[in-house]
């Protein structure tokens, strides 16, 4: 992607731990971006998913707005949280700040609202849709590694600002999780203007979740499933979407369990069944990541080490060949990864074929020593084993 001369980027890495050794626990940079549509300076927060620098992989992005110290702090917490236990993929994290966020969330001037809110910037929704999609996107798609695959999660206004969105710039990302939006403050919503315009939307790959909580006002609830309703009635049947009313909790919290509902929903199927691929074999293991990589729009693969653990399994299950077919197709799709020749030379050493062993163990000491992995001894010694038997 060309460098953007749209944006004077001044980039400061901060320490959310708030300290300067090498022992912080540094989360996320803040990244100050000076946007010509905006006319203004705006500020976002990104944090990585644990082995970004060293994994070389592409990784889906979440936009969540209110971003804040705070914001990024509970996001990176929960997202890391569930990706670690495979509920869903790594994620990288763009948290976006606003400075008027009556301002920037809001699609329209209402005709009534109650005093404590400012009306007086409200309406310009449009205009901060128009930064993330034409600057703030280019950015972080030159500076990080991405696949195409996008989330928008907002609360309050910001889920007002993301329902918007996905009705009136449907490809601007493939998910949206709104926490108790301020539907409200936008009666077209719920009105009828945007039946035609939801009822011809692009579905493919797209997910979209609403919730409101039970101890909010009634009439925000109210059109929060009023929406739902439209969205029911005229939106297509492929279109994957929910909506959700949480039980013991209030507007407040629902800034945290709104995105852990929304991201459960959205990833619904992702983590895989480890005995049923076990029993089943290689092909239901590719089907399934293919339906996945259907499900999402870019491809998808297995771990390295899930897949070695599958294999190592039916290898000590007595299911030698399934082993070496699943230790084959370790190599294929991660090719770089010296464990993944080390699990195939072990299967063929188990199963006799010393040739095939040593070759791929050779291979396994290659990448070791090209990528100075800790392991380079052990894939060594396994090296020599294999060299004995053959003698």
């Amino acid at each position: 992607m060309k460098p953007l001369s749209i944006f004077v980027i001044l980039i400061t890495i901060s320490a959310l731990a708030f300290s300067q050794n090498s022992n912080d626990v540094v989360i996320a940079k803040k990244i100050k971006i000076t946007s010509k549509l905006l006319n203004e300076e705006e500020t976002i927060f990104v944090s990585l998913p644990k082995n970004y620098s060293a994994s070389g992989k592409s990784y889906p992005v979440i936009y969540v707005l209110d971003g804040s110290e705070t914001m990024i702090s509970y996001s990176n917490g929960l997202i890391k949280n569930l990706s670690d236990c495979e509920i869903i993929p790594e994620l990288i994290i763009v948290a976006i700040a606003s400075n008027d966020r009556n301002r920037d969330y809001t699609p329209i001037k209402p005709n009534y609202f109650p005093e404590f809110v400012n009306v007086t910037s409200a309406g310009h929704a449009d205009q901060f849709l128009s930064y993330i999609e034409k600057e703030l996107f280019p950015y972080v798609e030159k500076n990080y590694r991405t696949v195409p695959c996008r989330i928008f999660a907002g609360h309050s206004f910001g889920g007002l600002c993301v329902t918007y969105a996905f009705v009136t710039r449907n490809d601007m990302f493939n998910s949206y999780i709104a926490s108790s939006p301020s539907i409200s403050w936008c009666f077209d919503l719920v009105n009828g203007k945007y039946s035609d315009t939801i009822a011809a939307l692009n579905v493919k790959n797209k997910n979209y979740f609403i919730s409101a909580t039970e101890n909010e006002d009634s009439l925000f609830i109210k059109n929060v499933f009023s929406f739902a309703r439209i969205l029911e009635l005229k939106a297509s049947p492929n279109l994957h979407w929910n909506c959700s009313l949480v039980k013991n909790e209030d507007h407040a919290t629902q800034i945290t369990n709104g995105l852990y509902y929304g991201l459960r929903y959205i990833y619904k199927g992702w983590k895989p069944d480890f005995g049923t691929m076990k029993n089943r074999g290689l092909e239901y293991i590719k089907d399934f990541y293919l339906n996945l990589t259907n499900l999402y729009g870019y491809e998808i693969l297995p771990n390295e080490n899930f897949i070695n653990m599958l294999g190592m399994e039916m290898a000590r299950d007595g299911k030698q060949d399934d082993a070496i077919k699943v230790f084959i197709y370790n190599t294929q799709i991660h090719p770089d990864y010296p464990e993944s020749y080390s699990c195939l030379g072990k299967g063929y050493l188990q199963s006799g074929n010393n040739e095939l062993a040593i070759k791929n163990l050779n291979k396994a000491v290659e990448l070791a020593i090209q990528k100075k992995d800790r392991n380079l001894e052990r894939y060594k010694s396994q090296l020599e084993e294999a060299k004995v038997g053959e003698k």
